[in-house]
């Protein structure tokens, strides 16, 4: 078990379920259609998703929550993690690609660089909570491919562990035993850039310009 990782135990567990459960739901009255798949996350006490690089011995079922559901998809690409391919982050959002400045970008990707750069610009906030974004604000989004909790979780993870969203921890101005992991656009990756450019409170910092000597010229002097 400690040689898998979250991921890897999520999609075996899928594979598992998956007959078992749509025969469960068929005998009470809920016919699942064949293409539609198991999905199986597993999640921390408070119910923050697991790392999926993470060691399998990360979770434990006494300890943590499991989170079990539907969507569509061909049920046998939940493979088990001994060989077979197993789901990517991406699976379950549209496969189309847009070619934005020479960049192909998935749609679920770019409509969430857009939901983010629209957080990140909100007046008044200095950072974007991770916990307020994922649970608030992407639910709310008015998108086409961002539409189900699921593939907003896939998609948001997906960013996240390809590092075209950064976190960092900020202190929590309602209990500091705390600290708030917090998100940002990596502006400095071609993907972002091709969907929403490189402006950004940091990005946009313009040097001032003060009268009077170069501050090398200065130093040089003073070491004469």
């Amino acid at each position: 078990m400690g040689r898998l990782n979250i991921k890897q135990v999520e999609a075996e567990v899928s594979r598992n379920l998956c007959s078992s459960l749509k025969s469960a739901l068929q005998k009470v009255g809920y016919p699942v259609p064949e293409d539609y798949r198991v999905c199986v996350s597993l999640m921390d006490a408070a119910g923050r998703k697991k790392r999926s690089t993470a060691g399998a011995d990360n979770w434990s079922p006494s300890s943590g929550k499991l989170e079990i559901w539907l969507e569509p998809g061909d049920p046998t690409s939940a493979a088990s993690p001994l060989g077979h391919s197993e789901p990517t982050a991406l699976e379950g959002t549209s496969q189309e690609t847009a070619n934005t400045g020479g960049v192909e970008i998935q749609p679920a990707l770019a409509e969430l660089f857009v939901a983010l750069d629209h957080a990140e610009s909100t007046p008044g906030w200095s950072f974007v909570s991770l916990k307020k974004f994922r649970d608030e604000i992407l639910p709310t989004t008015n998108h086409r491919f961002l539409q189900t909790d699921s593939v907003q979780q896939n998609v948001l993870r997906h960013a996240i562990e390809n590092r075209l969203i950064l976190t960092s921890k900020v202190a929590n101005p309602k209990d500091p035993r705390f600290p708030v992991t917090t998100i940002r656009l990596n502006r400095l990756r071609p993907e972002v850039q091709a969907v929403v450019g490189t402006a950004s409170p940091d990005l946009a910092f313009q040097p001032v310009r003060i009268k009077g000597e170069p501050l090398s010229a200065t130093i040089l002097r003073e070491r004469r």
